[in-house]
This record gives C-alpha cells, sequence and structure tokens, in this order.
C-alpha cells in the first residue's frame, strides 16, 4: 500500500471552530490553493503588504503538496491589497469576513482529509479494511508526524530556547522550534508507553482528559469503569507538552515523564524555570468514521482528524508507505 503524496493524491480542509462575526479590525480569509505550504503564503503575505509577523493569523500549518483549503487572519486595512496578492499567487479567496481578534493557533474544529492509496491485489484491500475497523474501534494513536521533525536544527533549537537560551530573530521561528523540541519528547514518551504495553492505558497517576468537553482529571484507581470510559473512547490519557505550566500527572505516569525529561538533561524543576507554559496533549484521539471508496486498484480514504493530529500517522499505523516529493523550493 502506497500513498504518494501530492496536490492530485491529498486533500486537506479545515473545520471552523467558530463563524466570524462580521465586525472588527481583523480580517478571515478562507482560501484554497494548491502546492503551497503556509509558511511560505504567510511569509509572502508579510513582504508584499509589509505587515509585521505577528499581523498575520493562522490555526495550523498545511502541507505543500495538498490542496488546502485553510483561514488566514490579518489586519482589515489590507484587506483589498491582500485579496490582489492571494490571487497572483494562485489561491482562491472562498470566503472574507470580519473579526475582532486574529486567528489564533489550535482554534478550529478539526482537519478533514481525502486521500488517494496505491493498492496492489485483494490481500491489500483486506488489509485497509482491517487497519480502519481497527483504528476506528481503538482510536488513533496521537504521535506527531515526520513532518514535524523536517527541520533537523528546529530540535537543538527548541531545546536551548526551552531552557531560555534564544537566538534572535523571528518570534514565530523560536516558537515554532520550542514546539519542535516539545514534540519529539511527547513522541518519545508516547512510544515508551507503546513499547511496554501501557497504551492506551489507563495508568495509575494518569491525567485523563474528556473527548468532548476537554474536563481533565487525575486516575487514581484505575478499576472496570474507568477501563470501560477509555475503551469507549469517552476518555483517554494524556501525554506532556512540556513547560512550566503544565499540569502534570502522579505516581507511574510521572515517573515515566520525568524519566523522558532525564534523558534529555532536564528536570521537573527545568520546567519550573522555564518560560515556556506547556500543556497536555490526547495520547490517543477518535478517528472514526474512516470512509473507503475503491476504484480498482486505488482506494479513496475520507476522514476528521482533531486539530493538531496527522493523516500521516493514520496511514503508517494502517501500513502504508508515505512517499513524499523531492522539494526543489520553498512553496
Amino acid at each position: 500500500m502506497r500513498f504518494h503524496q501530492s496536490p492530485a493524491t491529498f486533500t486537506v480542509e479545515e473545520l471552523p471552530l467558530f463563524a466570524p462575526s462580521g465586525r472588527g479590525n481583523h480580517l478571515y480569509l478562507t482560501v484554497r490553493r494548491s502546492g503551497m505550504s503556509t509558511p511560505f503564503l504567510l511569509r509572502e503575505l508579510q513582504r508584499r503588504l509589509h505587515l509585521k509577523e505577528e499581523d498575520l493569523g493562522c490555526a495550523g500549518m498545511k502541507d505543500r503538496d495538498a490542496v488546502s483549503v485553510q483561514t488566514l487572519s490579518l489586519p482589515r486595512h489590507a484587506a483589498p491589497q491582500a485579496e490582489r496578492v492571494l490571487r497572483e499567487l494562485g489561491c482562491e479567496v472562498l470566503s472574507a469576513a470580519q473579526h475582532p481578534h486574529k486567528l489564533r493557533t489550535g482554534k478550529l474544529a478539526g482537519n478533514r482529509f481525502s486521500i488517494r492509496v496505491e493498492l496492489e491485489g485483494n490481500h491489500e484491500k483486506e488489509l485497509l479494511a482491517e487497519g480502519c475497523r481497527r483504528i476506528e474501534a481503538g482510536g488513533l494513536a496521537n504521535a506527531f508526524g515526520p513532518q514535524r521533525f523536517a527541520d533537523g536544527s528546529a530540535i537543538e533549537e527548541g531545546r536551548r530556547a526551552f531552557l531560555g537560551i534564544r537566538r534572535p530573530g523571528a518570534f514565530r521561528r523560536s516558537r515554532f522550534a520550542v514546539s519542535v523540541f516539545q514534540a519529539l519528547l511527547f513522541n518519545e514518551l508516547l512510544a515508551l508507553r507503546r513499547a511496554r504495553g501501557l497504551w492506551p492505558g489507563p495508568l495509575p497517576g494518569d491525567l485523563m482528559k474528556r473527548h468532548d468537553s476537554g474536563g481533565e482529571f487525575v486516575a487514581g484507581e484505575v478499576d472496570e469503569p474507568l477501563r470501560s470510559r477509555v475503551a469507549q473512547l469517552e476518555i483517554s490519557p494524556t501525554g506532556p507538552m512540556f513547560g512550566g505550566k503544565m499540569a502534570h500527572p502522579e505516581g507511574e505516569a510521572w515517573r515515566l515523564e520525568c524519566g523522558i525529561l532525564a534523558s534529555h538533561g532536564l528536570t521537573p524543576g527545568s520546567l519550573a524555570a522555564s518560560r515556556v507554559p506547556g500543556a497536555r496533549r490526547f495520547l490517543r484521539v477518535p478517528a472514526a468514521p474512516i470512509a473507503i471508496t475503491l476504484e480498482g486498484e486505488t482506494a479513496h480514504l475520507s476522514f476528521d482528524l482533531p486539530p493538531g493530529s496527522y493523516a500521516s500517522v493514520l496511514l503508517q499505523e494502517l501500513g502504508v508507505e508515505v512517499v513524499r516529493p523531492e522539494r526543489p523550493d520553498r512553496r
């Protein structure tokens, strides 16, 4: 099973968390584009509209090698020029509306994916269908995808920034580097728990979170009612996006997380001293339904994922080989 990623095989559409109010000093533009990453688009808008980096907003980053539908925000005064620049870049503006605040990272309900996978024979069709049923029933391991770590220098830069050692430069770059380092540690914790048979859990002391409301609580006694709620995908354990203000689990769960910190020369005291706030991230997310349409030796997959979850991770869990194109430019 192979997925050759390109705009012809991959579509991602943001699912908005809220509708713009129609009033305010920021303009929300929903844009369709092909073969263009979010960072490239933001840089071009900043350069051509003579804006500051912090003037621009988006809820998340989208791959270059896809057809993407995404909402961006910018100051209202730049609206006439912005729509012209977007057209010049080959983007289609689907809607425009004002809102009082800029769009912040993570402020979306999720993403809708449409993906074309190449198959060889009935055996792979059966494997794909079986894998989809497994993920629908048990949820998806919420790892960060490999594209998060494409910039190898960001890991060390993020570790240093995490400790308050920051190089001069754009704030978005520094923030991204920190998030890459946090993602690395999260993935290591998730991989450790899976290797030890401790995923999806729960473990004594796990910081649990409800998928519907986001409510959090520490798992004390791991009894049958708690296991049942986990099995029904009502709740899941969370993992660390380490930082000074991050709520942390207790007991065995916290000892595992401290071990990850120690492997990078950090301690809980390092978290308290850092300027990084931190957060909790689901170790598992629902990913149902996954629709499959077969056309000869091609499967079309359609599914929704929560904000920050990766379609590439779902494909890897299905056993699909992800083939990425070479990148001759920075688009």
